[in-house]
């Protein structure tokens, strides 16, 4: 992709690097600069507070911080009287550098030893992220007790006094100073800072729309992800909040550009993850009220997608793992049930598909059905990010209660075998053949190559709901998949899978189910029990059916043990294989 226009008015001419990146080497030159610098940008910007919707984090962590213990991504650190900013949470430590030489770590999908020594760096990076800071600005807000507010100022000094301008892991990634900037301005207008710490403040973000301006991850060859919107967001707050005209005019012109790349027509953001689709909705819905609820083309695209979220959410608000999930968040209350994100769109009423990203809700009481036949991620590139190899997948609710799920993600870069046991084919809910992935894993977020998947035909009427597709990757056998939910007068689904070609293979489909689901395998059915409903599951009786212990990951670094059913069978292809779910007493 050609950088945008607009994008070289933020870029560092190669001079202005090599300067700041010998300051970096100099520490008494930088504390000689630094003071002069702030005192001049306090000066010529003056801070202002902007129009955000109202913000309140989770409070369930209110009582740990005061006794000094914080939880990111699944681990609780006791931090004593002082937090270590570069401590990872299982006894790691980062070295302290200039933030451009971090990059060494991270090579390779981070599979260096180096990094393996140091711990996980997203624990690090969400860390530095400060999201626990609007807790406690919200919470003083509300009590006005002082306590509150000792406790966030006091880690907001630490860490500046820590981390100096574009040196340690706190500036070590863009999305890290995206989220600590907001979180700043989310305590700013919240009134946690005193006004003899305004200076500061307006320094130091000014430091931070510096950096974003110079570090904008901007790909050359080929498409942006999830990175580039939130940083530009960032950007344009900064601007709004130190009433920095440049930085806001161009990081929202980019930012309106970059949109139209990133969410096709139909709503749905083009990385292929329920979780990356919210948190880009996040960002923008801050850039939208920020402006008045403007301009048209941002208030159409939250529209949008925040109806795709409205569909696949369930009726309590929760929203089903699609592809990656992980702690990722900006300002609602709770990611797994974003009320303040649903709230800017509609729910349809019946059955609904989404073309462009590959979605198709079948509704029928008592069933809730999503398929899965679009695009990997990133518009059918190598580089997936946050898609998984999940072609020709699906989820079902039965009277509201998940049964059958999308496992969700666990981990990035802890542990490479659960990471890539999550983004298989056979950790989702389609069939392998000759126990072939359907894209091959490569790197921590790449593919082997990247299937063409279509739909045949979609049909939605008030009697039944009809979908079919097909995917290549297993060229050169295709697999086909078609599904029927009848939703009267007797309501089941029924669902066949085609694998068509030549010679005689093996194949192997998967049921993953909810946590709260138990199987009773008997012949060719298998029961389907929750303490709410049941469902039976008819199949072949050329299959064979075991029960194995699979992985669920309920938020990034949670893994809870579920049943997995595995249905096998061999034969000459083509051969179609038959399904059908009713509830049962």
């Amino acid at each position: 992709m050609q950088n945008p226009v607009a994008a070289m008015r933020f870029a560092p001419s190669y001079l202005k690097r090599v300067l700041r990146e010998r300051v970096l080497h100099e520490p008494w030159l930088y504390v000689q600069l630094d003071p002069l610098v702030r005192r001049y940008v306090s000066r010529k910007h003056r801070l202002r507070k902007i129009s955000l919707p109202e913000v309140c984090r989770l409070r369930d962590q209110l009582d740990d911080l005061l006794n000094n213990r914080l939880t990111v991504l699944g681990k609780t650190l006791d931090f004593g009287n002082k937090i270590d900013w570069y401590a990872d949470f299982e006894g790691g430590e980062w070295p302290r550098l200039p933030s451009y030489q971090y990059k060494q770590f991270c090579a390779n999908d981070f599979s260096l030893p180096q990094y393996r020594k140091h711990g996980d760096i997203k624990r690090v990076w969400d860390l530095n992220n400060q999201h626990h800071f609007v807790q406690l600005a919200w919470a003083y807000k509300e009590s006005h007790d002082p306590k509150f507010q000792n406790q966030l100022l006091s880690q907001f000094v630490d860490w500046i006094s820590t981390f100096p301008y574009d040196y340690g892991i706190g500036w070590s990634q863009s999305m890290t100073v995206t989220h600590r900037a907001i979180n700043w301005i989310i305590c700013y207008n919240l009134g946690v800072f005193p006004q003899e710490l305004h200076a500061l403040l307006t320094g130091f973000l000014f430091y931070h729309g510096k950096y974003l301006s110079q570090n904008l991850s901007i790909s050359y060859t080929g498409r942006n992800n999830n990175h580039i919107i939130g940083e530009l967001a960032a950007l344009h707050l900064i601007g709004l909040t130190l009433q920095k005209r440049d930085w806001t005019n161009n990081s929202l012109k980019m930012l309106l550009r970059e949109i139209n790349k990133q969410v096709y027509e139909d709503g749905v953001h083009y990385e292929q993850s329920s979780g990356y689709h919210r948190l880009v909705l996040e960002f923008l819905a801050l850039v939208w009220y920020a402006n008045g609820r403007r301009p048209e083309l941002l208030t159409e695209v939250i529209f949008r997608m925040s109806k795709f979220l409205n569909d696949i959410a369930r009726e309590d608000g929760t929203l089903p793992f699609l592809s990656d999930w992980d702690g990722a968040s900006v300002w609602v209350l709770d990611k797994h049930r974003p009320t303040e994100l649903l709230m800017l769109g509609r729910r349809s009423s019946a059955s609904v598909a989404y073309p462009q990203g590959g979605y198709y809700i079948l509704n029928g009481s008592p069933f809730r059905l999503i398929f899965d036949c679009g695009p990997v991620g990133m518009g059918a590139k190598r580089l997936v990010t946050h898609g998984h190899s999940d072609l020709l997948s699906f989820c079902l609710d039965v009277e509201s209660e998940p049964f059958i799920v999308d496992p969700g993600s666990g981990t990035y870069s802890e542990n490479r075998k659960i990471h890539d046991y999550f983004r298989s084919t056979c950790g989702h809910n389609t069939i392998t053949v000759d126990g072939r992935d359907q894209c091959g894993l490569a790197g921590t977020w790449t593919l082997k190559r990247h299937p063409h998947a279509k739909v045949l035909f979609w049909k939605s009427t008030e009697d039944r709901d009809l979908v079919c597709g097909e995917h290549d990757g297993y060229q050169p056998i295709t697999h086909r998949r078609e599904i029927e939910l009848v939703k009267r007068p007797t309501p089941f689904i029924r669902m066949y899978d085609d694998i068509l070609g030549d010679g005689v293979h093996s194949y192997q489909s998967y049921l993953h189910l909810s946590p709260n689901v138990t199987a009773e395998i008997s012949g060719t059915t298998v029961k389907l029990l929750s303490s709410k409903s049941h469902l039976q599951v008819a199949f072949e009786p050329t299959l064979t059916v075991r029960e194995v212990t699979g992985l669920f990951a309920p938020d990034y670094g949670k893994l809870v043990e579920v049943p997995v059913l595995v249905f096998e069978g061999k034969s000459s292809v083509p051969t179609r294989i038959g399904w059908k779910y009713t509830p049962c007493s």
